[in-house]
């Protein structure tokens, strides 16, 4: 018998938290499941599950905590009988756990992001005895939901984002394709990163050591762009990446087929500044690519140092240029450490895993293993 799943997530932003609702929620019922997704109203996750064909019910209200949206909620959850309430967005418990004391079933929460606030209060104290199993993305949201919340270590389980291997995967015709499109040449040495433009993605750090580079024929790719509330910061690295890099920089803004124009980059960096796990980096690594990045929470969860890709000290400049120009003097580490990355996301990473992850939990939450 199939698990009747009904995730929940409220949040009004797209990024990888709803992203991978989304995601999670279309493999599901790829799989067989009965999935539905319960969001907030004209959210941008509303919308895409919406083109998924995903049974979305944009009920919740955005208001603080959610509750004006607990009516509604409840008659549906009493409507659809779900097995397993995931929640995915911390505030939407607050709105979670009455109605499953008031109407049976078993609620999963997933920690997608870091909090510095400990909820040990009376009503959080209720909140989280209700929650009967959570897990983290990474080791080190797993410590942080422990540190902050009345979860112990028994109850939280850490289930990795899931990265579409047959999606993102060494395509040497698209390589030759988008490097045509854009007007680079087949010899030069590709370096580029992936992501919205925000403070603490590290463009400014890019930048930097992109400017240094002038040794080979090296030019420089940036697949994404910032969102509307980001503008005034958004503008301004594009601004600093034409003025500083000119002709050698090439911007793609927002891509749906992102994986496409990986192909076309020689190396990858990823140079965050604190990431709860990092998916661009386990999509580069999917298809095949060297990869740097700052070694730092999350990030230390998917690269093992000299082994599936390089690690430089967070903010060290210098040694993000040192690691980098290791990668375009040695074509050989580049290959070897790029068939490695790729392996290593197969075995860890890949959207079968983070679905055999959660199987599990659902499973232990349910008391069936």
């Amino acid at each position: 018998m199939k698990i009747k799943i009904a995730h929940i997530c409220s949040s009004a932003s797209w990024g990888g938290m709803e992203m991978i609702v989304a995601r999670l929620a279309y493999l599901q019922k790829a799989r067989g499941y009965e999935v539905m997704v319960v969001s907030g109203k004209d959210t941008p996750l509303s919308a895409k599950c919406q083109d998924l064909g995903i049974d979305n019910q944009p009920i919740i209200a955005n208001s603080f905590l959610g509750l004006s949206g607990f009516p509604c909620f409840l008659k549906y959850v009493k409507k659809t009988e779900p097995d397993i309430i995931h929640v995915h967005y911390s505030k939407d418990l607050n709105l979670a756990v009455p109605v499953k004391h008031l109407t049976g079933g078993k609620i999963v929460f997933t920690k997608h992001l870091g909090s510095y606030i400990k909820k040990n209060d009376p009503w959080h104290q209720f909140v989280y005895r209700g929650v009967d199993r959570a897990t983290a993305i990474s080791r080190l949201i797993k410590n942080n939901l422990i540190e902050t919340t009345p979860l112990t270590e028994k109850k939280v389980d850490i289930v990795y984002l899931g990265t579409d291997t047959d999606r993102f995967k060494p395509d040497p015709a698209q390589r030759d394709s988008v490097r045509k499109e854009m007007e680079i040449s087949d010899a030069s040495i590709l370096i580029g990163m992936m992501g919205r433009i925000s403070y603490g993605k590290g463009y400014e750090d890019f930048i930097e050591m992109a400017q240094t580079l002038t040794e080979k024929k090296i030019e420089f790719l940036f697949i994404g762009g910032h969102s509307k509330n980001e503008d005034d910061y958004g503008n301004k690295i594009e601004r600093n990446i034409k003025g500083k890099l000119s002709l050698r920089a090439h911007l793609t803004g927002f891509k749906d087929d992102r994986e496409r124009y990986l192909q076309a980059l020689d190396i990858f960096i990823f140079p965050s500044y604190a990431e709860s796990f990092g998916l661009a980096l386990t999509e580069a690594m999917a298809c095949g690519l060297p990869c740097v990045a700052y070694g730092k929470d999350g990030v230390l969860d998917i690269i093992e140092d000299g082994k599936d890709g390089l690690l430089a000290e967070v903010k060290n400049v210098k040694d993000l240029i040192q690691k980098t120009n290791i990668l375009c003097n040695d074509e050989g580490l580049r290959i070897k450490l790029g068939r490695a990355g790729r392996e290593k996301v197969i075995n860890e990473f890949s959207d079968s895993q983070m679905l055999q992850g959660f199987e599990r939990t659902y499973k232990i939450a349910m008391g069936e293993q």
